[in-house]
């Protein structure tokens, strides 16, 4: 183990290296095997929730491939060099923005479905109406804007199980919130409910390729009209 004594480095048995090796003290702070102060340790956390954050929102908006480390880290403002204090690789941030970019999304997911409605049609159809609505690019749907990345071939393997366990949790939350309302409005259909998940997955990504043609609205109301199965228009 190491411990930092201003600017100097010492093993566990007091034999001391100085900072001209910060890629060992790197490697350490990255492994947790260096004693910091406390007030160090909340920085250090801080710094690596910055790079995920930026990371996150850049990927979501330009793709993974198109952004740079050096890009993240001058979002974040600073230093390509602090980026390996965090991180050994960037398939590293890949996965933890993946990780952290599908829990949002679930989060967010869970707070609609949870609101109370008047209508039932309008519960039912919720998660549907929310996501087929207009957001900014780096608020891209993660099943949408990482997918190019995870079906190149040279991705790294971590990241598609990260994006492989986000989509299968998005996907049974889905289900689960249309069994949910539907049940409560006399009507159920799994089926139905997964031709609902990729139609609407299916109408944003025409959405944000084609744009705010005549045809996408329509094809939008189409789908919201389904989930809410007779319910009050949602638009």
């Amino acid at each position: 183990m190491y411990i930092i004594y201003f600017g100097q480095s010492r093993l566990r048995d007091g034999d001391f290296f100085d900072d001209r090796h910060p890629d060992k003290v790197a490697d350490c702070i990255r492994k947790g095997t260096v004693n910091m102060g406390r007030s160090s340790q909340e920085q250090a956390q801080k710094n690596r929730q910055k790079i995920v954050e930026c990371a996150a929102r850049l990927f979501r908006e330009f793709g993974v491939d198109n952004v740079s480390v050096a890009e993240v880290m001058s979002a974040a403002d600073m230093t390509i060099g602090g980026f390996y204090k965090h991180f050994e690789s960037k398939d590293a941030l890949v996965e933890e923005v993946f990780s952290l970019t599908f829990e949002q999304s679930s989060a967010t997911w869970r707070q609609v479905s949870e609101r109370k409605y008047d209508d039932p049609g309008l519960r039912s159809a919720a998660i549907v109406d929310y996501y087929l609505k207009k957001k900014a690019a780096d608020q891209a749907c993660p099943m949408i804007a990482f997918a190019p990345h995870v079906t190149a071939e040279g991705a790294d393997e971590s990241s598609r199980g990260s994006y492989r366990k986000g989509t299968e949790a998005l996907y049974a939350q889905f289900l689960d919130h249309m069994a949910r309302s539907r049940t409560a409005n006399g009507e159920s259909s799994d089926q139905e409910a997964k031709i609902l998940f990729a139609a609407m997955i299916g109408a944003r990504l025409l959405a944000q390729s084609v744009g705010d043609a005549e045809w996408i609205r329509s094809l939008k109301s189409a789908v919201k009209a389904e989930a809410a199965q007779g319910g009050d228009s949602l638009d």
